[in-house]
């Protein structure tokens, strides 16, 4: 149905007829606001990779992103030091050249914890995406004091295959808590602990409205944001979706809608700084990639 649909919809271009752009079978909201980063493919801080991967907020509001080439080859993590007191068009500049870390593999999403193991700060990201790039390894990256990418491992999740990673030190009363995805189900972890076990499924049958790409998710004390993407079976009129949980998996709220913008605009992670929210977009065709508010 949906390549009919989008058959149909290069048919009436070809053929000059008008197609007035619709919103997506589910009622939606626009909740992608103003632009706080762009990203040029020209961009140092991507080091000649095409393609926005996982993204995460640290230490003082610092950004990490993973770019990769195409099929999550040769990743880089790049990172991103606030500029000035306010969210504004410039709020992040890179900080240099970014890290090639091979053990990131696709880097499809990323999580912070401000003390992993009692080791300091890391960045934790997932090797694979669910579909093409199936992985049960997450890479651990250390950072130092000032938010600096140091050496990394690799730790094996005994929950299968994952695309999506997110810790909040708030959750579960200040204690700290991990969500993970796999598919359909919706995984917890305690903040203290290995990876390696310990881990809760909580829900098996997560929200999704029609065929969209699993992609990165955020966590806060009391919700979870879990991202799905356009790509290339996705109606030319169809959008990125948005789906908020509690950390029982219960759904809060399901039909948040982030515009694909005629397929140009694929949503990849979604991250916070306080009350604040941002989404990377991965922008298609050449297009600067992005980083937009989110309003939740």
């Amino acid at each position: 149905m949906k390549k009919l649909l989008s058959f149909v919809s290069a048919l009436a271009v070809i053929s000059g007829i008008a197609i007035t752009s619709t919103t997506p079978s589910y009622a939606a909201t626009d909740r992608s606001g103003e632009e706080r980063l762009s990203i040029p493919t020209s961009s140092a801080c991507r080091a000649g990779r095409t393609v926005m991967q996982g993204m995460v907020a640290g230490q003082g509001g610092q950004l990490y992103i993973v770019f990769t080439k195409a099929g999550g080859e040769e990743p880089v993590l790049s990172r991103w030091l606030r500029d000035g007191s306010t969210w504004d068009g410039s709020s992040w500049t890179c900080a240099g050249a970014p890290t090639s870390i091979p053990s990131l593999g696709h880097g499809n999403d990323l999580a912070y914890h401000p003390n992993y193991q009692g080791q300091g700060p890391a960045v934790i990201a997932t090797q694979g995406s669910q579909s093409a790039f199936p992985s049960d390894d997450v890479a651990i990256v250390h950072l130092d004091s000032s938010g600096a990418i140091g050496a990394s491992e690799v730790v094996h999740l005994p929950i299968g295959n994952i695309s999506g990673l997110c810790y909040s030190a708030t959750a579960a009363g200040g204690a700290g808590k991990y969500a993970a995805r796999r598919e359909g189900n919706l995984w917890t972890h305690p903040g203290t602990g290995s990876l390696t076990s310990g881990w809760t499924l909580v829900k098996s049958n997560l929200t999704s409205h029609d065929n969209r790409s699993d992609q990165g998710i955020d966590c806060s004390e009391n919700y979870i944001w879990n991202t799905r993407s356009i790509n290339t079976s996705t109606p030319v009129t169809g959008w990125n979706w948005v789906y908020q949980y509690n950390w029982s998996g219960n759904d809060v709220e399901s039909d948040i809608g982030i515009p694909g913008n005629d397929l140009v605009d694929e949503i990849e992670d979604i991250t916070h700084v306080g009350s604040d929210f941002f989404i990377g977009i991965n922008r298609n065709a050449g297009a600067d990639d992005s980083v937009k508010v989110f309003t939740p």
